[in-house]
């Protein structure tokens, strides 16, 4: 956020060439270029983290951070003409290097962590509902029962647990519910086909007539996505 938020600064200054005082516009564009060379590297190093030690997962929002990194690099980096380059393309690789290092050693640091809940095992166990079911939650769960809606979760999953917090214990069992780690989990285990042939990429996940639903979800957005009476939802 800092990043892109300074990169955004820059450009509105660049482009009124409206500067704090002791800053010219060539200093702007030096200083939009290292900004920007640093979120490209960072980009870069998560990439490879992405392909390799979590190798065969999918993160959206990375790929998407990381081709706004680029692309603002690259078009920072038009801005300068081949002798600029040259002339600057040291400092840039200092930067490069300094960001890769900096996180790789970031990285390294918490590794035993990390190492320690990739190892985890976790036998399956069914989740205690403490809460009571409304006339409203009741309703909407068998009518999202009837249209074939499916929410997606892992037992493991807090927001899953919340989500069904919501419904309350009577109106949940009324749920299409698909559990993505039937038998546990523990380090290399597969999510279920039912689950991955939805290509699930996240718990909770609501799949409602060919819409998907990503996260807890109120009951209303819920009733209003399955097309629920507005007449049965709460005032």
């Amino acid at each position: 956020m800092f990043a892109y938020g300074l990169v955004a600064v820059l450009g509105l200054l660049l482009a009124r060439k409206s500067f704090p005082v002791g800053i010219n516009e060539s200093y702007g564009r030096l200083i939009l270029l290292g900004s920007s060379t640093s979120m490209a590297a960072a980009s870069a190093y998560f990439l490879y983290i992405l392909s390799t030690i979590f190798s065969g997962a999918t993160c959206s929002y990375c790929l998407t951070s990381a081709l706004l990194s680029f692309s603002l690099f690259f078009i920072s980096l038009k801005e300068f003409s081949v002798e600029e380059i040259q002339k600057v393309l040291g400092v840039q690789l200092c930067i490069a290097s300094l960001v890769v290092a900096a996180l790789s050693t970031s990285y390294s640091s918490i590794q035993p962590l990390s190492s320690s809940v990739a190892e985890a095992n976790l036998p399956f166990f069914e989740t205690e509902i403490t809460t009571s079911s409304s006339p409203f939650a009741l309703s909407l769960a068998k009518h999202l029962h009837a249209i074939g809606a499916k929410m997606y979760g892992a037992f493991w999953c807090s927001h899953c647990l919340e989500q069904k917090q919501m419904f309350g214990s009577e109106a949940v069992k009324q749920l299409n519910y698909v559990e993505c780690f039937p038998d546990g989990y523990r380090k290399g285990t597969k999510i279920a086909k039912a689950c991955s042939d939805a290509k699930i990429e996240g718990f909770p996940t609501w799949v409602i007539n060919g819409q998907v639903l990503s996260g807890e979800q109120d009951l209303s957005d819920l009733a209003k996505a399955s097309g629920f009476p507005e007449m049965s939802q709460p005032s």
